[in-house]
């Protein structure tokens, strides 16, 4: 399954450990968009120059929002929200950043007391109106990443991100499928090809084995869902692998081995 690239979730800052995903056989890396939210024109302009070097790209990125700006609730600041993306979003764009990951469950979560339907329709809204104008802008596209029910409230599967995504009705949104998420939540695989033309960016580890990145012999069926993802003619391609790991580089290097060999 040659079309698939294959990378891995760790700092645009971290030199040496992206140096080890690279040997370990990663395509491109998976940074955190709050940092790079943060980080200074220094930095960003450090980790092009890196990446140019190494052939290692930054194309992908999680964590959109830091918990405390709320997108549901009582205490949503529109303006605030226009802010942080406008900055966040040049500066990804800026390392050469394609899709975004919107999991934040700090962010989303509904409050307690607060309407669910009035929490989705303030989601729906965010994505339609605030997040794509500026993926638009900066040439991005965000990917709705569902969480399962022990790390947040809402959003809890892939077929309810699909709902927000077909809501907002934006190409800008669409939707990502995380393993460990889709199978914590026991989702049936053959969902998947109900997402044809949605699925923006996937996320891999093993929701059967503490979240551990992808072993030979772990039992889970990678080669099912990978070939699921074909069938739903998942376009990017992109799949990055987003789980614990006790040896970053012997763990990561077996990850891509086990997908690689499908």
């Amino acid at each position: 399954m040659s079309e698939f690239r294959f990378g891995i979730c760790t700092s645009f800052r971290d030199k040496e450990k992206m140096l080890l995903a690279k040997k370990a056989g990663a395509e491109y890396i998976e940074a955190n968009f709050c940092d790079i939210s943060k980080a200074e024109d220094e930095a960003l302009n450090d980790f092009i120059a890196f990446s140019k070097e190494e052939n290692l790209p930054c194309l992908t990125a999680n964590c959109m929002f830091p918990g405390e700006i709320k997108l549901v609730g009582p205490e949503v600041d529109y303006s605030t929200i226009d802010e942080y993306l406008d900055c966040a979003a040049e500066k990804f764009s800026k390392i050469g950043g394609q899709t975004v990951v919107f999991g934040s469950s700090g962010s989303r979560r509904c409050p307690d007391g607060w309407d669910y339907n009035t929490a989705t329709e303030q989601l729906v809204r965010v994505c339609a109106e605030h997040i794509a104008p500026y993926m638009r802008k900066h040439g991005i596209v965000c990917a709705i990443e569902p969480l399962n029910r022990k790390e947040c409230n809402i959003i809890t599967t892939a077929k309810r991100g699909f709902e927000i995504c077909k809501a907002a009705n934006v190409p800008e949104v669409k939707l990502l499928i995380d393993m460990y998420h889709f199978d914590t939540e026991k989702e049936p695989l053959e969902s998947i090809l109900n997402y044809k033309g949605y699925i923006q960016h996937i996320h891999i580890a093993n929701a059967n084995n503490e979240r551990k990145l992808p072993k030979f012999g772990d039992t889970t069926d990678y080669k099912a869902f990978l070939e699921m993802l074909k069938k739903a003619e998942y376009a990017s391609g992109l799949i990055s692998l987003e789980g614990r790991s006790e040896d970053f580089f012997e763990e990561a290097r077996e990850a891509f081995d086990v997908l690689k060999q499908i």
